[in-house]
This record gives structure tokens, C-alpha cells and sequence, in this order.
């Protein structure tokens, strides 16, 4: 037995949609299977029949905290296998359109944008249609707005006026979106008056933006509608079974359960930008992951800039200032978990990425940046890893600055890094962020055609002689974990070989991320368990913010309150292997570690946790391919036992 999902079929080739009812638990479960038996491997990951799902989890509208994230599952341009992400908030009004699922399919000839409303006589479709050069100059600027939120004041101007904007969410993509393989679905939470609030969340890791925009030749998909009254007696029934389970009051399990991400009053600070910082302090990895190989004492000076420069303005103006600037994702939720500093929506990810990782520690410089990667629509954690990669080839001297048409060479030196540095390596960073979206130099239109670990292997080529005498190449300071023959994931900020071990899907926290070692076997077999954890989650359309209660919850609300009678977890491994299947067929299977510093983030997070047999195995790729093997080998046990 199992849930019937009022799914919505849309062809942007015809302009025609059709519904049907799909049988899954979830949003992540119907992609992964809608996905399995189409048998979209058949087709390149842009092609127009690599379909585009994404959907509301069972528990929308029932008054839960949390469980109001839309679902993304698509194959990504990336990895070149099938891959999931979310998006905050935004099935609060998806709800309206009375639908679960919408399947994306076909491409139209221009782009197009696509209206999908219930006003209480049923769902209405509309389409838009535009030149792409009129998109363009959209992204361009559009009433004080640049790239995604010029877009979305467009629409909200031309297409959506007069409707009340509160119970309607944008999905548009960026100017990224057509020209790279990294481009999100990004979604900005209106301020009521038609204009993009600084609250924007995106379905970015893998891709999703360009599939939508490539692949499908859609520019936004607006969802919403009349408002839906909230069925009281399910919400009751739903807060019974918690409190019963939990043995507790929900505000209260919902509180010490998200302590970290609104406030913690034993740290004086909140949310993930104020939390990491002062929790994993030197842990962090900054300086496109060179910190690994430098000493505690070094580590913790640059942990100590980034705590005057950049931690503290955002601790003073987010957390000691009278008027608090704490919001939600665009749901009814008690976190507020998004902080605001000068008016820019800060979380730790994008800004680690625009930040530290790429030697800027000033918070000002940083909040351009983020405020430039939304626009653009890139995932921010990606945009990370190629202006560090390429900072890091100039600081090496394997590249000239002048190549990427810079005007000096950025500041990678831990014992150097100012406020003056800093300025330096973000105006350097803004050049390099908008030639790649615009493909006006030629290494950097290699990046956004064709992905960073390619772009790497042709680098290494045209570049032989020069990265033979230095002794490194462009391939060994890139940081990430390969799928097939060109696909890859850049790992999370994080020093955590979880973060880069062969799993059929990264870039998530479907893994363990903690700063942590243990022999491969038992690392594995944690890291799968994690993922098992965390695909129910977002099957359920879920926040992770609130995993530790929800979690506890889940198979009792699927029974007790939805009448289906399954054992999630077994599901959702199903399903994994399932991906793992698919991908080995996509020709995305993991392969071994091609990139040494890649390989020595195991072993260097080792011997900094003191484990004494690690110790001179920095750089040992015999030793550290035979450690992933054996990481490998026993989830392909667990996966397909």
C-alpha cells in the first residue's frame, strides 16, 4: 500500500500537459522511478526526454514545521547520474495548485515561462513565451534588479500583477542556466509588492537549472493559487502522534531539536553561518583546501581572521542588534534559521565559498559576491571550488593571471591575507564568476561547457610542459570525486572524507560529514546508513533542519496519519539501489580518486585526529586508492545484498 500522487505531465514542446496518478511515497521516490523506468540513461543528461521532477512531500499543509521543501529529481549534467535537490519553502504555495508532482518533458524552441494555478475552479495552465535575447536583457536589468531577481520582478510585473504574491512561488533559473553545467532553480520569497525580498533559496547542487533550461528551454514555472484552508483534524491528529512519540510538547521537540539553526544560547549565535565558524573553527577547510596541509598554529591564525573580519560583523548586526533580522524560507516555521546582514541572506555554504575558500575574509566583500552568484543562478558551492581551483593553478604558477584576462594575481598565502587581500581576490573572483557565465575567455567557456574535471585533463594537456616542471597539475589541485569519464561532485565545505567517497550521490549530506576517520568498512557502512536517513527526509519534503524530530516521527505519520503502512527506511534503500543502478547504466559509476589533493583530505583529516598509521600517507595514492576501494566495495555489499 502506498500513497497516489496527483501528478501534472508538462511538454514544453506542445504546450500541452496531461495528469495522471503515480504510486510512491514521496516526491524523491516517484523521480527516482519515474527516472528507472523511462529509462532516461538511454538519453544525455540535457536531452529533452531526461525528464525534470519535482513535487511537495505527503505532509504539506498539515500545520508540521518544516515539511514544506520542494523536491527536485533530474539526471545531472554534472555527474552524469541521477541526482535530488531541494528547495526551501516553496511547496507552502505549491500545495495551492492542488498537484503532488510535476513531471517537466520535451524543450521548447524559445524560452518560455509557465503559469500553474488553482484559483478554486481547477488547475489553469498559461504559457509566456520569449525571444532569448529579450531574457537577456532581463538579466541585464529589469527595474533595479539584475539576472534572477530581474526576472522574477519581471514576472511578477507583467504576468503575476494584482494576484496576491504571497501564496505564488517563482522557479526561474539565471543567466547560468543557458551557458553552464552549474546552474540551480532558484526561487525568491516575495515582499508583497512584487519585488524579491533578500529570502531566496535554489535546487542548486547538480545541476537542475540548466536541465531546466537547457534541457527543456523553460525560464521560470510559476506555482500557486487560491489559498488552501489547513484540515484542522489532520493537523491535530499529526501533533498527537509526534507528541506521543517524542514525549514531549512539538514546540518544545521542535525547539531543542533546531537549537543550532535559530539561535543557541550557550554560543551567543545562531543559524549555520554563526554556528560552524565557531564550532569547527581551524576544521574548516579554506584556501581551495590547501589548509589541510598546513599546521594547527597557521590554521588558527587564519581562523582568527576570519573571526574578526568576518564572523564578527555578522554576529553584531544579525545577533546584538535590537532589531533581529531572522526569517523564514517562505513557510509558516518557529527557526527563522535565514539570517539577513545588510540586507543579503547569508548561510554558511555560499558564503564559505565566495569567502574563505577563496581567500576573502571581509563580510562585505563576501555579501557581493553571494548577492552575484544568486543573480547569476550558479550553485554557490561549485562557483566556490572554480575560482579556488583557478586561484590556487596562478598562486602555483601553472597559469598566468593574464590567461583569465586578470588584472594581478590573487592573494593564496594564509600568513598574507588582509582586508586589502581580500578585496583583491573578490574583485578577481566577480571577473572570473561573470566570464563564465558569459563564456568570454576561452579556459573559462571550457569550465562552463564541458564541467571542471575535463576542463582539467585538457588543461594538463595544452599546459604539459609547464605543469611537468612544476611538479603538480591542474587535475591534482581540483577537488572532487569522479563519476565515469567526466562526471564529477565538488564536496561540501567540509574536511571530511564523506564528503569525496565513492557514494552514488554527493554533493548532499547524504554521507557523513563529519570531521572524522575510521576504517573504510565501517566509514561506509555509516555514511550509507546517513544517506538512508537523509533520502527519507527529503522524500517526505522535509527540512533537515528539523531531521532529529522528524525522523523519530516519520514511520508513524505514514501510518497513523496517512493510512500507508511501509517501512520507509526499506524503501528508501530500495530506491538507493536503485540510483546506483541507474548510474552504473548512465555510465556515472564512481571511479577512483584521480586528484591528489582530493586523495589527501582522508589521510591529512587522519593524522590531525591523531591516528598514528596515517601518519606519512599524505600523498600515498597506492595506499589511499586501496582505501577507497575498500570503502567501495562494501557499499556495493550493503547496496546490493
Amino acid at each position: 500500500m502506498t500513497l497516489q500522487l496527483n501528478t501534472l505531465i508538462v511538454n514544453s514542446s506542445t504546450q500541452k500537459t496531461s495528469q495522471l496518478t503515480l504510486n510512491a511515497t514521496g516526491p524523491l521516490e516517484a523521480g527516482i522511478r519515474l527516472h528507472y523506468e523511462k529509462e532516461t540513461w538511454r538519453y544525455p543528461s540535457l536531452h529533452e526526454s531526461n525528464i525534470l521532477i519535482f513535487g511537495k512531500g505527503p505532509f504539506t499543509g498539515l500545520g508540521l514545521f518544516g515539511s514544506h521543501r520542494l523536491t527536485f529529481v533530474f539526471r545531472s549534467p554534472i555527474t552524469g547520474g541521477l541526482h535530488a535537490s531541494s528547495m526551501g519553502g516553496a511547496a507552502y504555495a505549491f500545495a495551492a495548485t492542488g498537484l503532488d508532482l510535476v513531471v517537466l518533458e520535451g524543450r521548447s524552441s524559445s524560452p518560455c515561462i509557465i503559469v500553474l494555478e488553482d484559483v478554486g475552479e481547477g488547475l489553469e495552465e498559461e504559457w509566456y513565451c520569449l525571444e532569448k535575447h529579450e531574457l537577456d536583457k532581463i538579466y541585464k536589468g529589469y527595474k533595479g534588479y539584475r539576472g534572477t531577481r530581474a526576472l522574477h520582478k519581471y514576472i511578477a510585473e507583467n504576468i503575476l500583477g494584482g494576484k496576491p504574491k504571497s501564496w505564488y512561488r517563482i522557479l526561474l533559473v539565471g543567466p547560468a542556466a543557458w551557458t553552464t553545467l552549474a546552474a540551480g532553480v532558484f526561487s525568491w520569497v516575495d515582499d508583497g509588492h512584487g519585488n524579491p525580498s533578500p529570502i531566496v533559496d535554489g535546487a542548486s547542487r547538480g545541476g537542475a537549472g540548466t536541465v531546466m533550461a537547457q534541457g527543456h528551454g523553460v525560464a521560470a514555472i510559476i506555482v500557486g493559487g487560491k489559498p488552501r484552508a489547513q484540515d484542522k483534524k489532520l493537523a491535530a491528529i499529526a501533533k498527537k502522534i509526534i507528541e506521543e512519540k517524542l514525549g514531549k510538547p512539538l514546540h518544545q521537540a521542535v525547539s531543542e531539536a533546531t537549537t543550532k539553526y535559530r539561535f543557541d544560547p550557550k554560543l551567543g549565535t545562531g543559524g549555520t553561518f554563526g554556528v560552524n565558524y565557531y564550532h569547527y573553527r581551524e576544521l574548516l577547510p579554506v584556501l581551495a583546501y590547501n589548509s589541510i596541509y598546513m599546521s594547527r598554529t597557521v590554521r588558527l591564525h587564519v581562523h582568527q581572521l576570519i573571526m574578526e573580519y568576518f564572523w564578527k560583523p555578522f554576529q553584531e548586526q544579525v545577533f546584538e542588534s535590537k532589531i533581529k533580522p531572522w526569517r523564514t524560507c517562505g513557510e509558516p516555521c518557529s527557526v527563522a534559521c535565514k539570517k539577513i546582514w545588510n540586507n543579503v541572506k547569508l548561510d554558511y555554504e555560499p558564503a564559505h565559498a565566495m569567502g574563505p575558500m577563496i581567500g576573502v575574509i571581509t563580510l562585505q566583500d563576501t555579501a557581493k559576491l553571494v548577492e552575484l552568484v544568486d543573480d547569476l543562478g550558479i550553485d554557490a558551492i561549485e562557483a566556490g571550488h572554480i575560482v579556488a581551483w583557478l586561484f590556487d593553478a596562478i598562486d602555483k604558477d601553472i597559469l598566468e593571471y593574464k590567461e583569465l584576462g586578470l588584472s594581478s594575481k590573487p592573494i593564496m598565502d594564509p600568513l598574507s591575507l588582509t582586508p586589502l587581500s581580500s578585496r583583491n581576490n573578490a574583485l578577481l573572483a566577480r571577473k572570473i564568476l561573470n566570464e563564465y557565465v558569459e563564456r568570454s575567455n576561452e579556459i573559462l567557456s571550457l569550465i562552463a561547457m564541458h564541467g571542471a574535471r575535463y576542463a582539467a585533463k585538457i588543461l594538463d594537456e595544452l599546459y604539459d610542459s609547464i605543469v611537468s616542471s612544476r611538479g603538480t597539475s591542474f587535475k591534482d589541485l581540483l577537488v572532487y570525486a569522479g563519476y565515469g569519464e567526466n562526471g564529477y561532485m565538488t564536496p561540501n565545505y567540509y574536511w571530511s572524507p564523506g564528503m569525496i567517497a565513492p557514494l552514488y550521490v554527493l554533493g548532499r549530506y547524504w554521507t557523513n560529514y563529519s570531521p572524522a576517520y575510521s576504517e573504510p568498512e565501517e566509514y561506509a557502512r555509516i555514511s550509507v546508513k546517513r544517506a538512508i536517513s537523509e533520502m527519507a527526509i527529503d522524500n517526505a519534503g522535509a527540512c533537515r533542519f528539523h531531521r532529529k524530530w522528524m525522523s523519530k516521527a516519520l514511520g508513524s505519520l505514514y501510518r497513523e496519519l496517512l493510512g500507508v503502512d511501509v517501512d520507509i527506511e526499506k524503501i528508501m534503500m530500495e530506491d538507493y539501489r536503485l540510483i546506483a543502478q541507474y548510474n552504473i547504466r548512465a555510465g556515472a559509476e564512481p571511479v577512483p580518486w584521480e586528484s591528489r589533493k582530493t586523495m589527501d583530505i582522508v589521510a591529512t583529516i587522519a593524522c590531525e585526529l591523531g591516528v598514528k598509521d596515517l601518519e606519512g600517507r599524505v600523498g600515498d595514492r597506492e595506499f589511499l586508492h586501496g582505501w577507497w576501494s575498500r570503502f567501495y566495495d562494501e557499499v556495493k555489499r550493503i547496496v546490493f545484498s
